[in-house]
């Protein structure tokens, strides 16, 4: 660096997931579209410009919300890979963590599933390969399943992952963190569904 050239601080971990959340949490409420840069600057208590340090632009955003909510939920994936079990106690777990999950996570899910489409086409392929974990998972157990003769022969492992993700990733058009059902009700529910369907 030339002699006298002013250093850029570097801006801290802790600010950058303050942006993060108050991003997060205004998305929520009121829409991406309909949300300003200088909105959420504000809401941090920061300059239009200083929000810059953080991203590039408001999709950057976005994106960092959503994948908030994506690593969350492949982190599951990832701890229950490396858990001995059979394939049926693994699924509920999976069922079960999701639901967790997603209510840990409310506010950055909620975003993902309303707001997704207006991330560009080359980061909505980053987020649908990182789905197709959870999905490979699910497929991966039912057919362990099958092999051993817990699951039954006849179900289509495809076709019953899509239908098991889909009915988790149904929390976001309907949980509230205040009710009627806690996370853990779900995660019972659902499981016993889910279970109840794929046991031979």
């Amino acid at each position: 660096m030339p002699d006298g050239a002013a250093e850029v601080p570097k801006p801290s971990k802790r600010r950058r997931q303050e942006v993060m959340d108050v991003a997060a949490r205004i998305f929520h409420e009121k829409g991406y579209e309909a949300t300003s840069i200088q909105e959420i600057a504000e809401e941090v208590g920061i300059l239009k410009g200083s929000l810059y340090y953080y991203i590039d632009t408001k999709e950057d955003l976005l994106f960092g919300v959503i994948k908030e909510a994506y690593d969350a939920a492949l982190n599951l994936v990832e701890r229950l890979e490396q858990r001995d079990g059979g394939p049926l106690e693994l699924i509920e777990a999976l069922v079960h963590g999701h639901a967790e999950v997603f209510a840990k996570n409310y506010v950055q899910t909620s975003v993902f599933f309303r707001e997704f489409r207006a991330l560009s086409d080359e980061r909505q392929e980053t987020i649908r390969e990182a789905g197709d974990v959870y999905n490979r998972f699910l497929v991966s157990q039912i057919r362990r399943g099958q092999r051993s003769g817990v699951v039954k022969s006849d179900i289509n492992p495809r076709l019953a992952a899509i239908g098991v993700i889909g009915m988790m990733n149904s929390m976001a058009f309907w949980y509230r963190p205040e009710g009627p059902a806690t996370a853990a009700q779900i995660g019972r529910e659902f499981s016993r569904l889910v279970i109840g369907g794929l046991k031979a």
